[in-house]
């Protein structure tokens, strides 16, 4: 969970492949858009258009009034069989 108070409805994430660095899915305004509840910001991501045993890194991405900015703290994450 991220902290609801550091970011706003104007937030999204983005997924790559750790290795090649493709885009697997880029940030997209309708899809991509972080959700949130009480107990902060989360996102629901479908596993199963993702190749096993392959590292996948998360980006985000928060516009505000001081303009755009994407945060990439190398969080990964492996797919298992």
């Amino acid at each position: 969970y991220l902290n609801p108070g550091y970011f706003t409805t104007s937030s999204f994430y983005s997924i790559r492949d750790a290795y090649t660095e493709q885009e697997i899915i880029p940030f997209d305004t309708s899809y991509t858009k972080l959700s949130a509840d009480d107990e902060g910001m989360f996102f629901k991501l479908h596993m199963k258009g993702l190749q096993p045993e392959r590292y996948y890194r998360i980006l985000f991405k928060h516009t505000n009034d001081e303009g755009t900015k994407v945060y990439d703290d190398n969080y990964y994450f492996k797919v298992i069989r």
